[in-house]
């Protein structure tokens, strides 16, 4: 059973999404907050595999609350549902911390996908909002190596490198999930979600030796 918290100042919205996802029978909303900040407070005790998060909020809008919750809660995985198609919302989402960015007009065809997705570690965009996304992303240079935090950088490293999560974990001092959860983070922030990508990118940037 998949564990969702959902995040929504409208009461209809939540009704709605709620009984799309629990009619599915495999998943469980365990809690609701109106606002960013009654998010912040409920998620930090919440059992939820998965946040699902309005980005226009009254208080603390969905990016912020995103990267305030990645903070908080590494491991939850974060998903905006926004009336905003333009890949630039999409962009600053994902950079936050979120996984999965979902506009709300296809919630009814896609939601259920989208949560199925980031509960089993995985990304979701849907396909055409993803193209824009790689279109913007291709006219900018790749981002460098200052845009990672210290750990976020260790751990492409380790990767480039041909090790394990658990040799990485090792290497650093910490868990293999928290290995885990750099790696996503670093990748979304990179735009790179392949190993092979960001070996290169770690070639790239002299992290790491061709040879």
């Amino acid at each position: 059973m998949i564990r969702v918290f959902l995040v929504d100042d409208h009461p209809v919205v939540r009704a709605g999404v709620r009984y799309i996802l629990e009619r599915s029978g495999e998943v469980q909303v365990v809690g609701e907050a109106s606002s960013g900040e009654e998010a912040l407070k409920k998620l930090a005790d919440a059992e939820a595999d998965v946040a699902v998060i309005d980005i226009s909020l009254p208080d603390v809008d969905g990016i912020a609350c995103a990267r305030r919750l990645r903070e908080l809660r590494p491991e939850l995985r974060l998903l905006a549902l926004s009336m905003h198609e333009e890949a630039e919302y999409a962009e600053r989402f994902l950079a936050a911390g979120g996984s999965g960015y979902l506009p709300k007009s296809s919630i009814e065809v896609a939601l259920l996908d989208a949560v199925r997705a980031l509960a089993r570690g995985e990304h979701y965009v849907p396909p055409e909002l993803l193209y824009a996304i790689l279109q913007h992303r291709e006219a900018e240079p790749t981002p460098g190596p200052e845009l990672l935090t210290e750990r976020e950088r260790a751990v492409v490293q380790g990767i480039a490198e041909g090790l394990t999560y658990r040799q990485i974990a090792k290497r650093l001092g910490i868990s293999e999930k928290t290995v885990a959860t750099y790696r996503e983070r670093a990748a979304t922030k990179l735009g790179l979600t392949s190993r092979a990508s960001l070996t290169r990118w770690a070639v790239e940037h002299g992290l790491v030796d061709e040879n």
